[in-house]
């Protein structure tokens, strides 16, 4: 009878802490508490980032704030704050530049900070993102890379209906170890294209 009130406490405990979270675009404002959110993922989990610590540091935080555009130009952040205002995760959409690239949008930077995995966090900001990309006129899918050795992660993409596609072996290197990234997919709407087979 304990064991099962503890579990159904911590239940409750959890559901309220995600219920708390509050999710919105991230705006200029929010540059400091982004870097700091952002030197900590890159310090605490140097496999899981293409960037590294030590090049980021020295950044300023007004540096990022380019990177915090609107909803519907493809190019924004989502974070996922408490009730007191602190920053406890994000997620980057952004869109390819080039115009025959410009149906493409890649989902950047998601991470959460140390203190507040294991919350559900991070399955609420992929969400709200692909939400999100569903409404830029033009978007029809997003892509990423994921380290394949963080399969906790990689099922989060997963069960936010990304797909696997290839593989990039030894795709970066920490402290002499080698990491592949898996690639994946997620077509926000039916291909309204022909088919374009090779010749």
């Amino acid at each position: 009878m304990t064991t099962s009130m503890s579990s159904a406490t911590a239940f409750a405990a959890a559901a309220a802490a995600q219920a708390a979270v509050q999710i919105r675009p991230l705006v200029a404002a929010d540059a400091v508490a982004y870097k700091a959110l952002r030197d900590e993922a890159l310090r605490t989990a140097p496999d899981a980032f293409t960037s590294d610590y030590a090049s980021s540091a020295g950044r300023s935080a007004k540096e990022y704030a380019v990177r915090f555009g609107p909803l519907d130009s493809g190019t924004f952040f989502l974070g996922a704050f408490d009730a007191a205002g602190q920053l406890l995760g994000c997620v980057g959409c952004e869109r390819e530049q080039r115009v025959k690239q410009r149906h493409c949008a890649s989902v950047v930077g998601m991470m959460v900070a140390p203190a507040a995995q294991r919350r559900g966090i991070g399955q609420q900001l992929v969400a709200a993102c692909v939400q999100a990309a569903r409404h830029v006129p033009g978007l029809l899918q997003l892509v990423l890379t994921v380290t394949a050795s963080n399969t906790h992660v990689v099922r989060l993409y997963e069960q936010a209906g990304f797909r696997a596609w290839g593989l990039l072996p030894r795709a970066i290197v920490v402290d002499n170890v080698a990491y592949d990234k898996l690639h994946m997919l997620l077509s926000l709407t039916a291909d309204p294209f022909p088919a374009c087979r090779s010749k």
